[in-house]
């Protein structure tokens, strides 16, 4: 069953008839009260002048998440669960409620710079064929993510993750990720995905490519929703002048490092949605080099710094590689493409900022 607590400060008929929603805040939450305040302060101080609505999905939490959001964040319109439905089932709840222009998906243990949304607004407004943009995502000391950003999942892209190839000539070859040193730049950049975990996108992105795919319970999701936008017609772009920090893993990382084997899971799915047998084993195992590799570092990191930090990369990347060697023989939970259900779109909606030219 699903509760939903209402905006007491702002009506629909409000919003629609005399003023417009600009952008819907989107945050799918499960048990990140440590981190919610200071994500919902950062946006909205980042507001300015814009309309926003934001709705905040909880999965369930046990903590202190939803006292802290009705108590301090009366604006915040709540989605109540009463089991974890997941990153994209989640999300895809507050997407078919959203009213705005413009739609933000955005993790709860983010902190959003004061130019964030005015900046990300800007730029798909200037640039109509672009469909979704996602911004440099950094650590609290301002470390770059690998993360952020990247290009579709193949045997090129796996085999340059593994290998390194992707940052070691990061403009020669394209990895699952977009590498750190690319970052250094202000300019857009064209890449085939930017990550869930701040998402910024046109609601007609939605209209026409569908909501998210709720196979994929967590990870990946963003990867396949990218891929349906640019089948639509539309670019996707990291803007990398835009810093957003993350704590990576606010929800995830509760339950230790075997969680982030479900990343493999996730990609697995994916990867067998698209490829043959034999070509999925051989990503995975090829995958698994570059876990090993990754895994022997941060263990040799650990005994020459003893900073226990080291020990859980060491144990995040043991846990995928022992996935992605099973994965190559056993798949997870698959389903076979064309055997699954066209994914739904959400209705069109004729707002009052698309017929006013005013606003257009």
């Amino acid at each position: 069953m699903t509760a939903v607590e209402p905006d007491t400060t702002f009506t629909h008929s409000q919003a629609t008839a005399s003023a417009p929603i600009d952008i819907s805040i989107i945050i799918v939450n499960w048990n990140a009260a440590a981190y919610l305040p200071a994500a919902l302060d950062s946006l909205f101080a980042a507001q300015g002048d814009l309309r926003l609505e934001v709705l905040l999905v909880d999965n369930a939490s046990s903590d202190e998440s939803l006292s802290i959001v009705r108590s301090r964040y009366p604006q915040v319109t709540i989605i109540a669960n009463d089991v974890n439905r997941g990153f994209a089932a989640g999300n895809n709840q507050g997407i078919q409620r959203a009213r705005g222009r413009y739609i933000l998906l955005l993790n709860p243990d983010t902190e959003l710079p004061d130019h964030a949304l005015t900046d990300m607004l800007a730029f798909l407004e200037a640039h109509p064929q672009v469909g979704v943009v996602g911004p440099r995502l950094q650590g609290a000391k301002g470390k770059v993510q690998g993360g952020a950003a990247g290009f579709d999942p193949s045997l090129t892209t796996i085999f340059n993750f593994a290998t390194f190839l992707y940052r070691l000539f990061p403009r020669r070859f394209k990895g699952l990720w977009l590498p750190r040193s690319l970052y250094d730049t202000d300019d857009p950049i064209s890449v085939d995905w930017v990550s869930g975990a701040c998402m910024f996108l046109r609601r007609d992105v939605f209209e026409q490519a569908g909501l998210m795919n709720e196979r994929y319970f967590m990870y990946s999701e963003d990867v396949e929703l990218c891929r349906r936008a640019r089948k639509a017609g539309y670019q996707v772009m990291c803007l990398p002048s835009i810093h957003v920090t993350h704590h990576i893993g606010g929800s995830s990382r509760q339950l230790g490092p075997e969680f982030y084997a479900h990343n493999i899971d996730s990609l697995d799915l994916d990867l067998r949605t698209r490829y043959n047998p034999f070509f999925v084993a051989l990503m995975h195992l090829i995958a698994a080099f570059g876990y090993l590799l990754r895994m022997v570092f941060y263990q040799l990191q650990y005994l020459r710094d003893r900073h226990p930090v080291f020990l859980e990369l060491r144990d995040l990347w043991a846990a995928c590689l022992k996935t992605s060697l099973v994965r190559a023989v056993q798949p997870a939970n698959v389903i076979h493409p064309g055997e699954s259900e066209p994914l739904p779109l959400i209705a069109h909606q004729e707002s009052e900022s698309r017929r006013d030219p005013n606003l257009t």
